[in-house]
């Protein structure tokens, strides 16, 4: 695990040792030396990565020795121990038996000893009874055994009842095959036979009477103890066990007693978890029993002569333990072979070394890959680190500013360029303690500081870390130019200051000049076109007007154009109706377009809001300018108006087929004073500040203008203004119009479309007629036209109409082109049904009454100026007003005082008390009645200063007679309820 780690850390370790050497050397100078050190580093790093590698790989085949052999070690504790249970088994089997010796002699001695025949054998008497007799044979060629053969059958009598016993009850348990007695003096053998005897019994007498031998020419020692040997039978693995002992009498010997025990190898061994081989040598390892069938795996030759072993042999394919059976020469010899052994652990084994072989394949891998992504890419960026320092050290060399790094405790430079050098040299000691405490501090992220040499400088610097310290990287400006600059544009700001104040002064003085005299012009004109004059003086006064008119509309252009540049042309938003400024447009303009002949159709969509946001004058401008300039440009043909929505925005196209503006001229089109081409454009009396102005309050209207055009087909200019909380009426569902048939006779595609579209929203069948109309079916045309049939109406849409629908006879009508959405309310007015319309529609149906008789209100003029208070005076008396006058706000004071006055017409500039402080004033007094200020000065702010004041409207000179009309006949309707509410109060 250690080494794993180290192995994930070393990149790490290498590149921050890496940045370590890297900065020593930078800080030491070195230009070029470090980059190569560093790639010499990274080659080292990626050597050492892979001696990295390859111990990593040779600690797992390590740890795969390790545990194999701990496997092998764990195996051969396992087989010790199952040796050492085999073993003991064995010691038991040996034991057993001298234990039964032991029995057997304890019960010959006693035999002996009682039966008094003064060490001879075979005294003593024979039972009659005896079950089990003795098999008495020399042992020895030159033994006599014939003379003693009936006396031992009498003196063995007593022992033969014991061994008769045994026979019968533990013969069988302690495999005790027979018992022996060799007399010591005439060496014959009596044996008593507990199991049939075995087929070679010559070579049992042979190695009988060989060991017997052995025992008698042993040392006396010797012959205290045991003998003992093993004697194999013919069947493999079986043998016959053999133990003598001496019998004493009077501590004499005076017989040797012995018994024979079948034994087989297995009963030498227990059971264990490998299969197992045991042996039975001699003293001098040689084989007497194995538990191997047929050839042994190991030759006896290769046991060790050590009394106890354990180890391998032969070449360690044998795992062996050697041990001697107790009071015996007889050594037990267990196996395992190895092959057994591992054949156990050979998948364990080969599965370790399988895993080290894939993982020292996954550390090459590793590693391949490791150089490839990260030491490889690491010398690269060395080298580029290389040229990345030169070039960031010929930048700062070359910087057009001082760079340098100050220590933040004191002040200190530690390293900078030749120009912050320079620049550090101009600083007073007072400078430099300020700037020290301010890096200190870190007040401030800039100072400026004025040299001693008066040279401005900006010494802008961020914190941060170098050798160890604490630093900031100050960059030094020199901006004594850019002060300089400053101080001359904060002195051009303070002329373009002065000439704004200067441009609107001229223009309050220009509007104020200009508008005084022309409102005495027209207002005189338009009183004159109210007298009757002489044969030929309305032409004259007609042509006075027109030009007085055009006069005023140049005048306006440039104001407003003016205005527009200088920012005191204000929007002012409010709810208003598209439909009714439409209608005041094409009311306005539809008596020009008949005169030249030419006809005006409007079309207005179903989706058009009812109400929406905006300045409706500002758009009746916009509009009224396009549609000037489209009829004035256009000599055949007609023009439409069309409103519809799309998208967001609600939007106004104007269509002609005029003359058309060339491709080249119409990037050109809204500059200022630019007029197109010098062809029959230029006869058409202008500025050239129109479409320029429209272009400027679309934008200050949040929308914008866009043009089509090509030259001889006409021009389409269509405006969009945002549907700022526009409100959109859903119309009931009503059945007046619901399933009626009507026919169009059109060759108007656009007007066959609209009223296509508009006559299915309410319901209404809508086909082209071609002669087959039924008697309650409405046909509709543009042109005369005379249908096969009777129907019930023939509705005609005519250009030259100017005026709200007319029956010209039963059943004929005709419209104007200017409201075909009116065209509903017509259709329910023929079927005598009721038809839902939108709001604003139904009212520019209604035709204006009779004007109602005004003498009930009066009204006090106030003017310094006495032609503009007679003009006044004279307009209000045509309209049928009372009129009292007044020449300042003192003198206005006091006609209030002495009369009952309704409304107040007042000039805003005035000696003595002007129109502000006169309306303050009365105010003060409590004087509700309403206040209208008159004024010459064309500003936006002057008519906010006005209601700031606190009257009720302002009036712009030259005011025209429509404008008081419409102006005052809201105020005078506001009295008369005041009175009404105040009668009904008094009663």
């Amino acid at each position: 695990m250690a080494g794993i780690t180290g192995f994930f850390c070393l990149p790490a370790l290498l590149y921050r040792h890496s940045f370590f050497l890297l900065s020593a050397m930078a800080a030491s100078g070195l230009r070029l030396k470090y980059p190569v050190s560093f790639r010499t580093t990274l080659k080292i790093s990626r050597y050492l990565f892979r001696v990295l590698a390859m111990m990593l790989w040779t600690l797992g085949a390590l740890l795969t020795v390790f545990y194999n052999n701990n496997l092998l070690r764990e195996r051969e504790s396992q087989v010790r121990h199952d040796f050492t249970a085999s073993y003991q088994q064995a010691q038991w089997y040996v034991r057993h038996s001298m234990d039964v010796m032991r029995e057997i002699k304890f019960i010959a001695d006693n035999h002996l000893n009682a039966s008094g025949n003064s060490g001879n054998l075979w005294g003593g008497d024979l039972h009659p009874r005896t079950l089990l007799q003795p098999q008495i044979e020399p042992l020895y060629a030159a033994s006599d055994c014939n003379s003693t053969r009936h006396t031992l059958y009498n003196s063995l009598g007593s022992f033969s009842y014991f061994l008769d016993y045994w026979r019968d009850n533990f013969a069988s348990t302690t495999r005790l095959n027979r018992v022996l007695f060799v007399g010591e003096e005439d060496q014959c053998l009596a044996s008593f036979d507990l199991a049939p005897m075995p087929a070679d019994r010559s070579r049992m007498m042979k190695v009988l009477r060989e060991r017997i031998s052995i025992y008698r020419n042993g040392s006396k020692e010797e012959r205290k103890n045991n003998l003992s040997w093993v004697a194999p039978a013919v069947q493999p693995g079986v043998g016959n066990y053999y133990m003598i002992t001496p019998v004493y009498l009077t501590n004499n010997v005076t017989a040797l007693l012995g018994i024979e025990q079948s034994v087989r190898i297995e009963d030498l061994m227990t059971p264990g978890s490998l299969p197992m081989t045991a042996m039975l040598v001699d003293q001098n390892n040689r084989l007497i029993l194995s538990s191997e069938r047929g050839s042994e795996s190991f030759s006896a030759e290769d046991l060790p002569g050590d009394a106890v072993w354990f180890g391998y042999i032969s070449g360690y394919s044998q795992l062996i333990m050697k041990k001697k059976l107790p009071s015996s020469s007889l050594s037990v010899v267990y196996a395992v072979s190895t092959s057994a052994m591992i054949d156990r652990l050979k998948m364990l084994m080969v599965n370790s070394v399988l895993l080290n072989l894939i993982s020292a394949i996954l550390l090459f891998i590793f590693a391949r890959l490791f150089e490839r992504r990260m030491f490889l890419p690491a010398e690269e960026n060395a080298y580029r680190l290389e040229e990345q320092e030169q070039f960031n050290r010929k930048i700062v060399a070359s910087a057009p500013v001082g760079i340098c790094i100050l220590r933040t405790s004191d002040g200190t430079n530690i390293l900078s360029n030749e120009l912050a050098h320079n620049y550090l040299t101009l600083l007073t000691q007072e400078d430099r303690l300020r700037l020290t405490e301010m890096i200190c501090g870190q007040q401030v992220n800039f100072v400026d500081v004025l040299t001693g040499s008066n040279t401005n400088l900006q010494i802008s610097f961020v914190h941060s870390r170098y050798r160890n310290e604490n630093v900031a990287i100050c960059v030094l400006v020199d901006v004594s130019a850019r002060v300089k600059m400053e101080q001359s544009l904060h002195e051009i700001a303070q002329e373009a200051e002065q000439a704004s104040q200067s441009k609107s002064m001229f223009l309050a003085t220009v509007s104020h000049e200009l508008r005084t005299p022309l409102y005495g012009i027209i207002g005189n004109l338009d009183l004159l076109k109210t007298k009757a004059l002489p044969a030929g003086a309305d032409s004259l006064v007609t042509a006075m007007n027109n030009s007085s008119s055009l006069l005023l509309k140049i005048i306006s252009d440039i104001l407003d154009f003016s205005k527009i540049e200088s920012e005191q042309l204000k929007i002012e938003p409010r709810e208003f109706s598209p439909r009714e400024v439409i209608a005041h447009i094409t009311a306005n303009y539809l008596a020009m377009a008949v005169k030249k002949r030419l006809t005006l159709w409007c079309f207005i969509d179903s989706d058009v809001p009812v109400l929406l946001e905006g300045d409706p004058m500002r758009l009746q401008q916009v509009i009224s300018n396009l549609l000037n300039n489209a009829i004035k440009f256009t000599h055949t043909g007609g023009i439409i108006l069309q409103a519809y929505v799309k998208g967001d925005y609600l939007a106004f196209r104007v269509r002609d087929s005029g003359v058309g503006i060339p491709a080249k001229e119409i990037t050109r089109l809204f500059d200022p004073f630019f007029q197109v081409g010098s062809g029959v454009q230029r006869h058409f009396q202008g500025t050239g500040l129109g479409l320029a102005i429209c272009e400027k309050l679309m934008n200050m209207m949040d929308g914008d203008i866009e043009v089509e055009s090509e030259p001889g087909m006409g021009s389409q200019f269509i405006i969009r203004i945002p549907l700022y909380n526009s409100r959109v009426v859903t119309l009931e569902p009503r059945d007046g119009l619901q399933g009626k048939q009507c026919w169009l006779q059109l060759r108007n595609a656009s007007l066959a479309t609209f009223l296509s579209r508009l006559l299915h929203e309410h319901g209404m069948q809508v086909e082209n007629y071609e002669g087959q109309a039924a008697a309650d079916d409405i046909i509709i045309s543009d042109h005369e036209f005379q249908p096969l049939q009777s129907v019930r109406a023939v509705i005609r849409f005519d250009g030259c109409h100017n005026d709200a629908p007319r029956e010209l006879a039963p059943g004929r009508w005709i419209c104007s082109t200017t409201t075909p959405n009116e065209l509903p309310l017509l259709l329910g007015r023929i079927y005598r049904v009721e038809v839902a319309v939108p709001e604003g529609t139904q009212t520019v149906l209604t035709k204006a009454g009779e004007n109602v008789g005004n003498d009930d209100i009066l009204i006090l003029v106030v003017d310094d100026h006495p032609i503009n208070r007679m003009l006044l005076s004279d307009q209000l008396g045509s309209l049928g007003y009372r009129v009292k006058t007044a020449q300042d706000g003192v003198d206005a004071l006091n006609v209030i005082g002495r009369n009952e006055i309704d409304i107040v017409l007042t000039d805003v500039n005035m000696p003595n008390m002007d129109g502000y402080r006169l309306t303050q004033r009365l105010r003060e007094l409590g004087k509700t009645f309403p206040v209208i200020g008159v004024t010459a000065n064309a500003l936006a702010e002057e008519k906010q200063r006005c209601i700031e004041a606190g009257m009720d409207n302002c009036l712009s000179k030259p005011v025209t007679m429509e404008t008081l009309q419409q102006a005052l006949s809201f105020y005078a309707g506001r009295v008369r309820k005041s009175r009404e509410a105040l009668s009904n109060r008094l009663r």
